[in-house]
């Protein structure tokens, strides 16, 4: 009876200080929703500030709610707190949470060799810099073998690729990018391009866009679904498929895109399930592509981009770049033709390419020998196909692969 009687006190005693205790920590999780909230509105970005502007027009521009111009006076130390009085060329800093999603910064997450940058307004180039901001109707440049890869505010995704030019939310066009030349992969990113308008239909779907010397768009929809829009004419281009947009034309029917690269269990890379398609093969660190009853294309293609023209002795076959050529040309002239004019190869120190040591398309005819292009070795690689108008199908899953002479 005492032992109880003892355990009963015991608990009152303790049960105050326990309670309390749970109290505070109930306490502590209820406001720390409310600090990441008080955090991310306490989030700054830099807004350029002309000669001339005054916070009124800096709030009716950049502002959801211009009668919060005031706010501004928080964060930047002015001479004045007259909203209707001219400012000189600065920086304002702006709480993020305040500005219009359209106006609210990129950043650039990964670059590699040379990347320009041409703010708005201004007629120079500059070299970029990690983790810079990005803003509305800025201009990234890639040079050769560069590229940049950017994330908007709201999670779209642009990976700019080499010797490419493209517009950040450019104005009055109701896009994420205006691609001005060269190539791009977009996740969710409205594009426009001079023939064409690209919209994702799904929240992951994931796009690549190129533009060829004659301004055709190529479009090519690796995951979910996009709408493809040229002279009043709309079309849904699925996963897997492509669309061919030339200037001043609507955009062709879908295509199917190259086939997926696989390796056999044997070793050898190849197309798995097909006894006549191409069959890339590799031994020794030596890559070449079997093709069975191809025609050589007339160009080769060492840089990614470019788009050979057929020859002469490929029988009845329509030229690709031809402004009238048919949709059912086009695919007869690839499922009759080797549909491989090329494969793009990526080599990598790590299963998920954080960075590419080897980043190059090479012709059909070519053998390849990656002792020459890369020191000895274990690493990743993972192929994708290129057919004759250009378009690049998938990579396939990533392999590793030793390297080394002997």
């Amino acid at each position: 009876m005492r032992r109880c009687l003892l355990l009963f006190c015991l608990f009152f005693s303790v049960h105050p200080a326990l309670a309390q205790s749970l109290t505070a920590q109930k306490a502590r999780d209820r406001s720390a929703p409310q600090s990441r909230t008080a955090q991310e509105s306490q989030e700054v970005q830099s807004i350029v500030v002309r000669p001339g502007d005054t916070l009124w027009s800096i709030s009716n521009t950049y502002l959801k709610d211009p009668t919060k111009w005031n706010v501004l006076l928080k964060y930047n130390k002015l001479a004045f707190s007259d909203p209707s009085v001219a400012m000189p060329g600065m920086s304002l800093r702006v709480p993020t949470g305040l500005i219009k999603e359209q106006y609210r910064a990129a950043r650039l997450v990964y670059y590699t060799n040379k990347v320009l940058l041409r703010r708005s307004g201004v007629a120079d180039w500059k070299d970029v810099a990690a983790s810079m901001e990005l803003f509305k109707n800025d201009t990234l440049r890639t040079t050769v073998d560069a590229r940049a890869d950017v994330r908007f505010y709201t999670g779209e995704v642009l990976n700019l690729y080499p010797n490419s030019i493209a517009v950040l939310r450019p104005p009055n066009k109701q896009a994420d990018v205006e691609l001005l030349s060269g190539e791009m992969r977009g996740m969710r990113s409205r594009v426009v391009t001079v023939s064409a308008r690209i919209i994702p239909k799904t929240k992951n779907t994931e796009f690549g866009a190129k533009i060829k010397e004659d301004l055709t768009t190529l479009v090519q929809v690796y995951v979910g679904r996009a709408s493809v829009e040229a002279q009043g004419k709309t079309v849904e281009v699925p996963e897997g498929f492509a669309s061919e947009i030339k200037l001043d034309m609507p955009p062709s029917q879908p295509l199917k895109l190259p086939p997926l690269p696989e390796f056999e269990q044997s070793g050898t890379p190849g197309l798995a399930g097909t006894g006549h398609g191409p069959q890339l093969q590799m031994e020794g660190g030596l890559i070449s592509l079997k093709i069975k009853g191809a025609v050589k294309t007339g160009a080769q293609t060492q840089q990614r981009g470019k788009n050979p023209d057929l020859i002469a002795d490929v029988p009845k076959a329509p030229d690709p770049n031809g402004r009238n050529i048919k949709t059912d040309d086009l695919v007869k002239m690839v499922s009759v033709i080797s549909p491989v004019q090329g494969y793009h190869v990526q080599m990598s120190g790590d299963q998920v390419f954080t960075k590419n040591l080897l980043d190059k398309t090479f012709d059909a005819f070519d053998t390849i020998d990656l002792n020459k292009l890369l020191p000895p070795g274990v690493y990743w690689m993972r192929v994708s196909y290129i057919d004759l108008l250009g378009f690049e199908g998938k990579f396939n899953a990533p392999r590793q692969v030793t390297l080394g002479r002997h």
